[in-house]
């Protein structure tokens, strides 16, 4: 249920002015924490972690889903044909090309 608080301590503070003015006062957590509860929110630290964990793991994923969006099809096609032409000539072992004699 706490998630659930914490999420609409969230959604309230968006809209309103006063608990977001009260909220950039708060320079840890804890703090955080205590004015939700002052504020009647039934929010724990652990509400608070997992969130933030959440957040991290949402944002690591977009970071990894824009560096795949980078790639060029072409580049990839290409690298591609490059990587087949040095298998054609020799092989690759533990980072060195050794070649077929």
């Amino acid at each position: 249920m706490s998630r659930q608080e914490l999420e609409r301590f969230v959604d309230d503070a968006e809209q309103d002015s006063s608990i977001r003015w009260l909220l950039r006062h708060c320079r840890t957590n804890d703090a955080l924490i205590l004015a939700g509860r002052k504020l009647g929110y039934r929010i724990t630290r652990v509400d608070l972690q997992r969130a933030m964990e959440a957040e991290r793991e949402e944002q690591r994923l977009c970071w990894l889903d824009k560096q795949c969006e980078t790639i060029n099809p072409a580049d990839g096609r290409a690298w591609a044909v490059a990587e087949q032409g040095e298998r054609a000539e020799g092989t690759v072992v533990n980072g060195s090309m050794q070649q077929h004699r």
